[in-house]
């Protein structure tokens, strides 16, 4: 007969489905928003699901730890209530690294798609790498943590990895990756040609994700507590809490810069000061997301390119500049519609830069007339 639960459990457990049920909405419009609104869904769209399904086995773990004792004092547990609460604690363990791996793919993978630069992605997929087989290890390690297996919860005789060692480097590394997906689109937005108020609307929208970083240090602080406890049962409810917060934060941070064509659906007015540049007007989104017609004549060109041809006339060299303008196929022209949010920013961008290159030209340039024409 497993003990009534603790003021402790009930609270660790009332702030997880708070928090698991706030990400599920949160996740619900981003599956409306890619796959209904824009239909442009992608791969991260598919892993950020996986991972809210994980995060809800999370918490129904920690419901399950707090009705067979988390919280309690240790002694006043029944072996077999002992038992069950360290089943579910090592489920937890799973269902925790198994969301934020993916979360952090998610994330990383939206970054790929948003951003175009080959040196960009070239990063973006090294760190993206070094996310799965960080997070392979860390699944595997907690499922593997006792050989056999069920002296994990038995706690017959087995060998064992050092589990503390293994949480805290496992903190660590967390943290650690946090930060980088925090700084790596940083400098490129930096960079781009945009409105400052424009700009820092993306990098405060990208940079929400440092309150992860500060779960993170906190479920830290809270394992430290755990790892020096003689009760680990009564301790557990702050680690538990904070795993749940985290995983949860996590998932919503990475789908906010995905809502923007749902917001600008229903609220067109909170980008109307975005839209268009200032050297002149550009192709609007409608609140859909879907560029205007005069959107589909612009060949878009990376930031740095230029489009300029030589040629020969009557034996005078000539330097031409050219305009040139590719008419999408209607596939591909539907496919440009479709890459919405924060992408319109950063093509805007790019068109506002090749057009103040052009005039900068057409300014500078002195065209020479051939002899035979004088």
């Amino acid at each position: 007969m497993p003990p009534p639960e603790s003021h402790s459990g009930k609270t660790a457990v009332c702030i997880s489905t708070t928090f698991t049920t706030l990400a599920g909405i949160i996740v619900l419009l981003r599956i409306y928003t890619r796959f209904f609104l824009v239909r442009c869904a992608g791969i991260e769209d598919y892993a950020i699901i996986f991972a809210m399904l994980c995060s809800i086995g999370l918490t129904i773990a920690i419901a399950t730890q707090a009705h067979y004792g988390m919280g309690h004092h240790i002694a006043e547990l029944e072996d077999s209530d002992m038992i069950n609460s360290l089943k579910a604690f090592w489920g937890s363990l799973i269902m925790y690294y198994l969301a934020l791996g993916t979360t952090k793919s998610s994330i990383l993978l939206q970054y790929n798609r948003v951003f175009q630069t080959k040196k960009f992605r070239l990063t973006c997929n090294l760190v993206l790498l070094a996310v799965i087989v960080y997070s392979i290890w860390t699944v595997f390690g907690s499922i593997f943590a006792c050989y056999p297996i069920k002296a994990f919860w038995t706690k017959e005789r087995a060998t064992c990895i050092d589990q503390f060692a293994m949480w805290f480097t496992n903190a660590g590394i967390n943290i650690l990756t946090d930060l980088v997906i925090i700084i790596l689109p940083m400098p490129v937005i930096r960079r781009l040609n945009l409105a400052k108020k424009q700009k820092g609307a993306l990098i405060g929208i990208f940079a929400v994700g440092g309150f992860v970083c500060i779960v993170s240090i906190l479920r830290l602080q809270s394992l430290i507590s755990i790892s020096n406890s003689w009760d680990p049962t009564y301790d557990n409810p702050p680690a538990a809490t904070w795993s749940s917060v985290e995983t949860n934060v996590g998932i919503i941070c990475s789908c906010l810069p995905c809502l923007r064509p749902l917001v600008a659906k229903f609220f067109p007015k909170v980008f109307a000061s975005y839209q268009g540049t200032s050297t002149g007007p550009l192709p609007r989104s409608t609140a859909y997301g879907q560029r205007s017609a005069a959107w589909r004549s612009v060949n878009l060109e990376p930031i740095g390119s230029n489009t300029r041809v030589e040629t020969e006339e009557d034996g005078i060299h000539v330097m031409t500049t050219v305009k040139v303008s590719v008419e999408l196929e209607d596939k591909d022209m539907e496919k440009r519609e479709r890459q919405v949010g924060f992408a319109d920013m950063l093509e805007s961008s790019r068109i506002e830069s090749r057009r103040g290159r052009e005039e900068s030209n057409a300014s500078t340039e002195t065209l020479v007339p051939s002899k035979g024409k004088l």
